[in-house]
């Protein structure tokens, strides 16, 4: 026996310790990111490191970084030197970077509560899932209003063998309320798709979806999604007054569904599509009747357009408000009834 050494066994390691990389991506964001940063790393011994990603900001978003980084060994930034356009080249280069097993995502202007990490960490161990799903929140500010995402998929804990066995995972596209296991996403060449891509956490989604990976799913808060509609620059998911907004998330769904096909899994493509008509088509109609004529025609034309290619099984699957506006919209070549249209899809 050594010297001093009393024969007595120390504690045992924590398993939970050490075990996550926090990916944090900023663009221009001096004042929320910060904030961001700091949830992140009071998610205790769970997190190994944070790794912040600024996308060549030029605002004080990267001083405030290197500040942040100088007192806290666990803190790692990454400093783009020219923007890329999205959010998801930065993820990329988080996750290349990233040294833990499991790595989860967070954005500049929003936080993850206490615990967040934990809770997913250790259903994640217990269950041995490479992805681990947990409820997101909508935090309406400055009012402080809450709306769960997707509560229906959140309202207990679960176990999904894979993605078929549970096809309304593909509600939600989420990438932010999820841990993924870093030699799941490497073994699968999962990544977000480079450059100025808007909506890219759906087709990241779809490539996780299509791996068919086991899935747990915990009841618990782990993303506050903060919702700031009086922001200067609106959010991707608010900035619904321009077509560009509709073309760019009618191209992302329609590439998630290739991804589905390519993957061999029509299932899960035509789950994709039935999604598509359930929510994102039904938001959308909601909203016509305050839009401009010119903003109408062109929606009208780019939707029918990917419309014609859904099966009919697809359409009537679809829940009734959503399968009747996608029918008018297929049987008319100009836009019509849309007051109706959008009553039928509020409710």
């Amino acid at each position: 026996m050594a010297a001093g050494d009393s024969g007595t066994p120390g504690p045992a390691p924590d398993p939970l310790a050490a075990q996550v990389s926090v990916v944090v991506i900023g663009f221009d964001d001096d004042a929320h990111i910060g904030t961001a940063v700091r949830s992140a790393l009071a998610q205790g011994p769970a997190v190994a490191e944070v790794i912040a990603v600024d996308d060549a900001s030029t605002d004080r978003t990267a001083g405030i970084l290197d500040d942040l980084a100088a007192a806290e060994p666990r803190l790692r930034v990454i400093h783009r030197a020219v923007n890329s356009g999205g959010c998801g080249t930065p993820r990329n280069d988080g996750v290349r970077a990233a040294t833990a097993p499991y790595v989860m995502f967070l954005d500049s202007d929003d936080t993850l509560p206490l615990g967040a990490a934990h809770a997913l960490l250790r259903a994640a161990l217990r269950h041995g899932t490479p992805v681990t799903a947990g409820l997101c929140v909508r935090r309406e500010l400055p009012q402080g209003r809450d709306t769960r995402w997707q509560p229906g998929l959140y309202r207990r804990a679960a176990v999904h063998r894979s993605p078929e066995d549970r096809p309304a995972l593909l509600h939600d596209t989420l990438c932010v309320n999820k841990l993924y296991a870093r030699a799941f996403l490497a073994e699968h060449a999962i990544a977000f798709p480079e450059g100025r891509f808007v909506y890219e956490d759906f087709v990241f989604a779809a490539r996780v979806m299509a791996a068919s990976p086991r899935i747990a799913i915990v009841p618990e808060p782990v993303y506050i999604w903060n919702v700031r509609r009086d922001a200067a620059a609106p959010s991707i998911s608010l900035d619904r007054e321009r077509i560009t907004n509709w073309q760019a998330r009618v191209a992302a769904h329609r590439r998630s569904v290739e991804v589905f096909l390519d993957a061999g899994s029509k299932p899960l493509a035509r789950a994709a599509r039935v999604k598509f008509l359930d929510h994102d088509l039904r938001m959308y109609v909601r909203e016509l009747p305050a839009r401009s004529p010119g903003y109408r025609h062109a929606w009208w034309r780019v939707t029918r357009g990917y419309l014609a290619g859904f099966e009919e099984a697809e359409l009537r699957a679809a829940r009734p408000p959503a399968r009747w506006a996608a029918r008018v919209v297929l049987a008319s070549e100009a836009p019509r009834d849309l007051g109706r249209l959008a009553q039928l899809a509020a409710r």
